[in-house]
């Protein structure tokens, strides 16, 4: 039986250059996210900047790990606290550190500060009619958009779904997580 451990874990680091050092905080972002990329069980990174309502700039790293283990040893590592103290004079602020399990990433809330993770239970509700939607409207759409191209089945099929769960990640869940939030999430306290 599988343990929660074994799971791919995601963590998400925010971190906020000083005006002055933009470049140069992006140049260290991506020494961190290569100096990851030598750790066991690591994945994937991503690096995307967001632009506030105050007009400043925020970096947000997404390291990808095979096990919560494995994420352990490169938070705990000699190399991980090299980097940061390097570059720690570069940020005004680093949020605390976000590691998400499952379906956790699909329902982020970051219209309101001080909220918890939805329950389990309702983050599977929601995913499940998602993808049972998708699976008849969208996969049948794209059946028929790439029938004409003659390839196999198998390889239409994984077509679709790649799609599809990009679909997921960056249209459908963000504006789901929006209408729901009032249902999906808590306030602490």
């Amino acid at each position: 039986m599988m343990q929660a451990s074994d799971l791919p874990v995601i963590t998400i680091i925010e971190l906020t250059p000083k005006a002055s050092y933009r470049e140069e905080s992006l140049e260290a972002i991506q020494t961190i996210s290569l100096a990851a990329s030598d750790f066991h069980g690591y994945q994937s990174a991503d690096i995307f900047e967001k632009v506030t309502a105050d007009g400043s700039i925020v970096f947000a790293i997404i390291l990808r790990f095979d096990t919560y283990a494995n994420l352990t040893l490169w938070n705990d590592s000699a190399q991980k606290a090299r980097q940061i103290a390097l570059s720690k004079n570069l940020f005004e602020e680093v949020t605390p550190e976000t590691k998400l399990t499952g379906l956790e990433f699909w329902f982020e809330n970051r219209q309101q500060e001080g909220v918890v993770q939805p329950p389990k239970w309702k983050m599977l509700i929601i995913t499940v009619c998602i993808i049972f939607t998708l699976l008849h409207t969208f996969m049948p759409f794209i059946r028929q958009l790439l029938r004409p191209i003659g390839m196999p089945h198998m390889i239409n099929t994984l077509i679709g779904i790649i799609m599809m769960v990009t679909l997921m990640t960056h249209l459908v869940m963000p504006f789901i997580t929006r209408i729901f939030s009032k249902w999906l999430f808590k306030s602490k306290g």
